[in-house]
């Protein structure tokens, strides 16, 4: 095909969604509370806090079980008769430390019991991996559960994860792109008159189609779709050659990285791959023993994190727990792992490299100022600790 074929078809493409940013402008479409206040990935503070929030019959929603009846209704898979009436619900419930071959305890994502001890188990996944024996841990801790697998699009968790729990029998899967979104839609029509709670749920509907790449305005979906039938070969061939476009603009930043660290007197390491999990950046001093800083994807492309990692798996090769807890005391921590004793999350559109805002932010060079920002941070808040 002709170059001129390619440059035409883009051009379109740019005129259709320009006409759609001024269509957002004006609706507000793009105002949603959970993306202003850069919570949106958070499992734990964000979707686990309140998707059980609108679980709990005494939530503050004042629905009592409404939305609970629904959830059981759609999501519970073993037939048991759950008093919904009587159910208590917790978020981050703890079963007891890990044991050390990692096959009992933990801490569950959301767990719903009722009088008569039924438990729903839901185990909550943005974009984190699994943990080992996580599932059968859960399995062990409540055979008679039903537990909810609980990703963007329904994929199912590793053989790491369940061992030999069958999926449909043991634990089923589930997406917030179908399944929680059509269970949000339900709760949000029998809230129609409320519009506290009513505009709450579109505002976390809106973050959800988001998060799976649900293009809100439908017309423009629609007319791109369009578009793109009709030119499809050029589309296929611009749709191929995009990841190793990324690919050049990621080498290019990581170059400038690596040569801004080297003038501060660093070591920077630079492997993000996007077609494997937990890739990332690390940098050091040539005298730290034990830790790094680290800047990782904790899914391909999606969910940056940075901190304090460790340099050699820490079962293999622990740590003295005094410095790992004077890691996790500094300020701003967000959570301790083994791997991560401190660490904290990037904000959007940053964190999230499959969507365009975050290479915008590479091409003009405030990613770099990003990174660096974070490396000077962790350097002045650990000055007195050998890493």
């Amino acid at each position: 095909m002709e170059i001129h074929q390619f440059q035409n078809l883009l051009n379109q493409v740019n005129a259709i969604t320009n006409k759609y940013k001024k269509v957002t402008e004006l609706t507000g479409e793009n105002f949603n509370v959970f993306r202003i206040l850069k919570v949106e990935s958070s499992e734990v503070k964000t979707h686990s806090a309140f998707i059980a929030e609108l679980l709990n019959p005494n939530g503050s929603h004042g629905q009592k079980d409404t939305f609970l009846k629904l959830f059981i209704k759609a999501f519970c898979f073993k037939e048991n008769t759950i008093d919904s009436e009587s159910c208590k619900v917790k978020a981050e419930e703890s079963i007891g430390t890990i044991s050390h071959d990692r096959t009992q305890g933990g801490r569950i994502d959301i767990i719903i019991k009722d009088a008569h001890n039924h438990h729903i188990i839901i185990e909550n996944k943005i974009y984190a991996g699994d943990q080992e024996h996580q599932l059968s841990r859960y399995h062990k801790y409540s055979d008679s559960a039903d537990i909810i697998y609980l990703t963007l699009d329904g994929k199912s968790p590793s053989k790491d994860s369940t061992g030999d729990m069958e999926d449909g029998k043991h634990f089923k899967c589930y997406s917030y792109e179908h399944d929680i979104l059509n269970w949000l839609e339900l709760c949000r029509k029998e809230v129609a008159i409320y519009p506290i709670v009513r505009e709450a749920l579109t505002h976390y509907i809106n973050l959800i189609k988001y998060l799976t790449n649900q293009t809100l305005n439908q017309n423009m979906q629609e007319e791109l779709s369009d578009l793109l039938k009709s030119n499809l070969e050029a589309s296929f061939a611009i749709s191929d050659n995009l990841n190793q476009a990324c690919e050049k603009v990621s080498n290019d930043f990581g170059k400038a990285l690596i040569q801004e660290c080297e003038n501060i007197g660093l070591v920077c390491e630079y492997n993000f791959d996007f077609e494997k999990r937990y890739t990332g950046v690390w940098i050091y001093k040539p005298e730290w023993k034990f830790f790094s800083i680290g800047f990782e994807f904790q899914n391909f492309n999606k969910d940056l994190i940075y901190g304090f990692i460790t340099n050699k798996d820490p079962i293999e090769s622990p740590v003295s727990t005094d410095l790992r807890d004077r890691l996790k005391t500094l300020p701003n921590n967000f959570r301790s792992t083994e791997w991560w004793p401190w660490y904290n999350r990037f904000g959007e559109p940053f964190n999230n490299w499959s969507k365009f805002q975050a290479w915008q932010a590479i091409l003009d060079g405030s990613m770099k100022e990003l990174f660096l920002d974070k490396i000077n941070y962790l350097l002045n808040i650990s000055t007195d600790i050998e890493l």
